[in-house]
């Protein structure tokens, strides 16, 4: 599948759909999750492999008044200083990925109505990720483990799981490593120890089904670019 525009407002049949069919959701109902469909996404999620079986994540789900306070303070933080993320951000890319990602940024903000050169409008636009996009709830996945390449790898599988079990509920993600910027923040909201690391967030929830935005499906280089068979 590799067109620009799909929407979605089902469940999804199987991986393979779930798989094909799920994009960032910025845009979401109010409409809360019932909580037996979130303990069954994360309880299945819980079985992703990891090394040596070590599971290094925990999980952190926020509703309601919690939610709504945590998304004030996220963004007072965000306005007054800059992400202060527990492990760096990635700052070089090959060629290629800097094309993809500069192309997404640009349809992003034309689904959005936001004109590039509009610093203002993209700024705000950027706050937006920590009022969870309007969706109902935010989680949070923190680990007590060093920091390392196969921990992150551990963590990325998690995170696969969550969104493709989330897309099987008919729910909408969106994987937001903005989610990290502030972890002090997180941690004293949550009554977390020192130990645990904020390392991303996202948002769940049921997608507004008229929005453009949420229509925006990222394409994907070319199997033949990517497989080489022996």
């Amino acid at each position: 599948m590799n067109t620009e525009l799909i929407s979605f407002h089902t469940t999804a049949a199987s991986v393979s759909e779930a798989l094909e069919t799920r994009h960032s959701i910025r845009e979401y109902l109010s409409k809360p999750i019932p909580d037996e469909i979130l303990q069954r996404i994360f309880s299945k999620a819980l079985r992703t492999p990891s090394w040596k079986n070590s599971q290094p994540w925990k999980v952190h789900i926020v509703n309601g008044n919690k939610r709504e306070e945590l998304s004030k303070e996220l963004i007072e933080a965000a306005r007054q200083s800059p992400p202060r993320p527990e492990t760096s951000w990635p700052e070089s890319y090959p060629s290629d990925a800097k094309r993809r990602m500069f192309d997404l940024g640009m349809k992003i903000y034309e689904a959005a109505g936001i004109e590039r050169k509009d610093k203002d409008a993209r700024n705000e636009f950027m706050l937006r990720n920590f009022a969870f996009f309007g969706a109902p709830t935010a989680i949070f996945i923190t680990t007590k483990f060093e920091l390392n390449y196969y921990v992150g790898i551990d963590m990325g599988c998690f995170l696969q799981s969550v969104l493709l079990l989330a897309r099987e509920e008919g729910l909408g993600t969106c994987a937001q490593a903005a989610l990290g910027s502030f972890p002090d923040v997180v941690r004293k909201s949550l009554g977390l120890p020192e130990e645990d690391k904020v390392i991303l967030g996202l948002s769940i929830g049921y997608p507004k089904p008229d929005s453009e935005l949420n229509r925006y499906h990222t394409p994907r280089e070319s199997s033949e670019d990517l497989l080489r068979f022996y």
